[in-house]
């Protein structure tokens, strides 16, 4: 019995009453993921989503799934997609965007925790398909594996189950399902795979679907050993942030090409990005190559000095500054206790001090991030230069420059926190007050 199989699997894969978000589209695998869940005793929600793409049907697969979750006790969440919008913004296939616009609705309810895990009906001969589709791509071990049972917060419970057993579980609970025509037409490779080739293969090899499942569990097996193996090597050359040091593991690592392709498809590059990334640290041996941009659907990665990091998004808008809170912390001391820091030698980069009557009158102090342009006029030197010229000086990487807040009075840029401060309001033989400013 399938609940049976399903409740096994909660026990054996989850945690004690798990809150679980199932992927209802209506179609035979996700009523029968949402009556064995439910079966099993498992707290559940749906969600479903119409893409609006197959006219009626689009509505008629909702009502089906709003009325099922209304005789099961259900709550049911829907969220209505643009495709054809998405598409235009990124040139995705069909197929593509509406995967990524479900699996970031899916995303979004897991961090807003409308649940613990997202449950999606993934059987035995969708993972055959997915291993022919990643070995006729061309793919390594992590692709050939095909999908987890477990990944991440996304769980498949019926992994070994086959689609038959499937329809006869939802039949035999007196429910039916919705059909999906697009699932007969052979425009997709998936479903050339499922309509086409796959069932001459088991009629000209039978049992093949059996002796394939069987490799998958012993190629799932061999991955576990060899992620063990990509993590150990590659964890010394990734940084707290998640910036990989490209260069370090060309120059340390056995295999590197081969550890490359295995860590940086989770950030969202395709392997020929990985190829160029490659290709650029092992033109420039020094390592410092700089300002290559990688755009993924994940963001941007930029390679500078040997290190891919993730671009910061960036925010230049202007916050005021509340002086009794972070990031900037303000006090008065007296010019005997500036003097005494500043005799020590210990005064701290990320610290400055300015003559009190900066604060005279109830200026606007603001912050906000890096702008082309801005200019800052340094302490201790004539004129001004450019906040950029500042940065390229220290070798400020991208996100550093786009991360390091700027302090203004009244539109006056006074701090390049932690970096230089202006000549502005500096302490004076002739000043009486002090004011500290501290940020972070």
């Amino acid at each position: 019995m399938l609940s049976v199989r399903v409740k096994d699997f909660i026990n054996r894969h989850l945690p004690q009453s798990p809150r679980i978000i199932v992927g209802l589209s209506g179609g035979a695998d996700s009523v029968a993921l949402l009556l064995s869940l439910h079966d099993a005793g498992a707290e559940c929600i749906a969600a479903h989503c119409n893409f609006h793409l197959r006219g009626e049907e689009s509505d008629r697969d909702q009502a089906y799934c709003e009325t099922l979750c209304r005789q099961l006790g259900v709550p049911i969440l829907v969220r209505h997609f643009d495709v054809q919008a998405r598409r235009a913004a990124t040139s995705e296939s069909v197929e593509m965007a509406c995967r990524t616009l479900r699996y970031d609705w899916w995303r979004e309810l897991i961090d807003s925790g409308a649940g613990d895990y997202l449950a999606v009906g993934h059987h035995r001969e969708d993972n055959i398909e997915t291993f022919f589709l990643n070995l006729l791509r061309g793919s390594g071990i992590a692709g050939l594996k095909g999908m987890l049972p477990v990944s991440g917060h996304v769980i498949r419970p019926m992994l070994e189950t086959t689609r038959a057993e499937i329809e006869e579980y939802v039949t035999s609970r007196g429910y039916t399902w919705v059909n999906d025509r697009t699932n007969q037409e052979n425009e997709y490779k998936r479903n050339r795979l499922r309509n086409i080739l796959l069932p001459v293969l088991e009629e000209e090899f039978p049992g093949a679907s059996d002796a394939i499942t069987r490799t998958l569990g012993i190629l799932r097996q061999n991955y576990a050993v060899y992620n063990q193996f990509v993590k150990s090597e590659t964890s010394p050359y990734i940084s707290d942030d998640g910036s990989v040091d490209i260069c370090g593991i060309i120059r340390g690592c056995h295999e590197p090409s081969v550890l490359l392709h295995e860590i940086l498809p989770e950030q969202g590059l395709n392997h020929s990005q990985i190829d160029d990334i490659i290709r650029c640290v092992e033109a420039d041996p020094s390592g410092l190559s700089s300002g290559q941009r990688f755009i993924t659907s994940d963001g941007t990665f930029t390679l500078e000095k040997g290190w891919l990091t993730k671009a910061l998004t960036t925010d230049i808008t202007e916050h005021k500054v509340d002086f009794s809170d972070s990031p900037f912390r303000a006090e008065r001391i007296s010019p005997d206790d500036f003097n005494k820091v500043k005799a020590s030698g210990q005064i701290s980069s990320n610290t400055i001090y300015l003559d009190a009557v900066a604060f005279d009158g109830s200026p606007a102090w603001t912050w906000r991030t890096w702008r082309q342009g801005d200019r800052l006029q340094p302490f201790g030197m004539k004129g001004s230069r450019l906040v950029s010229d500042l940065y390229s000086d220290a070798k400020f990487t991208a996100n550093q420059k786009h991360s390091t807040p700027l302090l203004f009075r009244d539109g006056v840029l006074i701090w390049v926190a932690g970096l230089r401060a202006s000549n502005h309001f500096r302490v004076k033989a002739s000043t009486t007050s002090v004011i500290k400013i501290t940020f972070g």
